[in-house]
């Protein structure tokens, strides 16, 4: 099971779903909580033939993520309010498989985010927690 947090017009889940496509299959479950980028989302979804394998959830995400999130979770990807990254995982991390990936966008390390990761990169960098991370800048030139 996969999970993303952000759909927006379904760009990343795209690419999500041609991954499960071409690895044999799976679910993905992604939330959005702006009903007509859901909507442009789920066209593209079916217009990219890949709709059968994702479920597009619309609304607040501490919402549609705290039921029938099949588990283990595999996969999270988190792309959409910064602020809200440590309540997502907190939410999902009961379901998440040891060997789990969790990957932010925009998360930044440095604090060029604004801060708004903060919480959650404090968090990912304790120790305590169980999680090792690592960082890699993406630029379109």
């Amino acid at each position: 099971m996969r999970v993303e947090f952000g759909t927006s017009f379904g760009v990343s889940t795209i690419f999500l779903a041609a991954a499960l496509r071409d690895n044999g299959g799976g679910r993905l479950v992604t939330t959005e909580f702006v009903a007509q980028k859901a909507a442009s989302a789920a066209a593209n979804l079916r217009e990219a033939g890949l709709n059968d394998l994702v479920e597009i959830r619309v609304s607040d995400a501490m919402t549609t993520l705290t039921r029938n999130v099949p588990q283990p979770i595999d996969l999270i990807l988190l792309d959409a309010s910064k602020g809200l990254y440590l309540n997502i995982l907190l939410l999902l991390e009961p379901r998440l498989r040891p060997g789990s990936i969790v990957v932010s966008d925009r998360a930044d390390l440095d604090g060029s985010d604004g801060g708004r990761a903060g919480a959650y990169l404090a968090y990912l960098s304790n120790p305590a927690n169980g999680y090792r991370m690592a960082s890699t800048r993406i630029s379109h030139t």
